[in-house]
């Protein structure tokens, strides 16, 4: 079943730039000149799809088994999208053709940018009637005809684009929008695939074959390999296509739960080694024995010395006077 909404707010467009302009030669492209690749990416992100839009588009299909969400109400992280946009290439010999358009070219591309999309429609006509070797005019053409909702008039304008630059990835890419809004879901798959056989990794249209996939095809185990890819793709991963990407590994049976994290260690027990009492005893007793003898030896020279010295005077004073011997001549009496 078709689901039907408004992308009135889709597209968001910011300045395009030359390189859709100049990406315009048809069959075998030559190397890309500097000024064929200006701002390339912001012209690839503002023809894209917002991812909120597709998300409500998702909600109510009833595809999502969940409650609404506040990501719903909210923008994605991953609307301006920061993957790498593919690169034009163009032919670098058709610069004087495209000097002589761009400044109704740039008026144009402001008049889109302020909404004025009728007035700009009229301009990007007559630039590719006077310079119809160029796609960047019909792809514009194409972008206005989405946002007005004639995906007939989209379809048509994109695949002479398409006839024009058979390298232009974003033409494919807006080509299946204008497809699946149709309900040529098939053709829309085949031009996704085109877009994604210029350049494996337009993040964008990986998206879109992803929606298509998930929403109108039924395909899921598809849906969430370009989900995924889309999100690899990604310089900061979106936490809207996160949840989608959930949703349909649970619904594939290929959901695995991120493993808990490491219970903590407990604190580490310190281990001290316990020596008996009884031989701890005898070491401790001659230990406090020793340091006495030691005070007793060290003040043992000192006293003996003071004893020895007391002791001399005595000796010499009880020793008995020797016996004189008497005067030889003299008689005893």
């Amino acid at each position: 079943m078709k689901v039907n909404f408004s992308i009135k707010n889709t597209f968001a467009l910011s300045a395009l730039t030359a390189a859709l302009l100049l990406a315009g030669c048809a069959s075998t492209p030559k190397q890309a000149a500097p000024a064929e690749s200006v701002d390339a990416s912001a012209t690839a992100e503002s023809n894209e799809p917002d991812l909120v839009a597709q998300l409500r588009e998702r909600m109510a299909a009833g595809t999502l088994q969940r409650q609404e969400k506040t990501e719903d109400r909210q923008p994605s992280e991953a609307t301006a999208d920061s993957s790498k946009s593919p690169t034009v290439v163009g032919d670098a010999a058709k610069h004087q053709a495209a000097a002589a358009v761009g400044a109704d070219y740039a008026k144009a591309l402001g008049l889109m940018s302020a909404g004025k999309d009728d007035e700009a429609l009229l301009i990007l006509k007559s630039i590719a009637g006077k310079v119809p070797q160029f796609s960047g005019p019909l792809v514009n053409e194409g972008l206005i005809y989405l946002r007005q909702q004639k995906y007939a008039d989209a379809e048509k304008v994109l695949q002479s684009a398409i006839q024009v630059n058979a390298k232009n990835p974003f033409a494919f890419n807006l080509l299946g929008v204008a497809l699946r809004e149709q309900g040529k879901f098939t053709e829309a798959k085949s031009a996704y695939q085109s877009a994604l056989a210029i350049d494996p990794n337009y993040a964008k249209a990986h998206f879109n074959m992803g929606v298509l996939a998930d929403l109108y095809m039924q395909d899921l185990p598809l849906a969430l390999s370009h989900y995924q890819r889309y999100q690899a793709l990604q310089g900061k991963p979106d936490p809207v296509v996160a949840n989608w990407i959930t949703d349909l590994q649970k619904r594939t049976g290929t959901y695995v739960p991120p493993a808990p994290p490491p219970a903590p260690l407990p604190p580490a027990e310190e281990t001290v080694e316990e020596v008996p009492a009884e031989a701890t005893a005898p070491a401790a007793d001659a230990a406090a024995g020793a340091a006495p003898a030691t005070d007793a030896a060290a003040t043992a020279t000192p006293a003996a010395a003071a004893e020895k010295e007391a002791v001399a005077p005595v000796e010499a004073a009880a020793a008995p006077a020797p016996a004189k011997k008497p005067a030889k001549g003299k008689k005893k009496s």
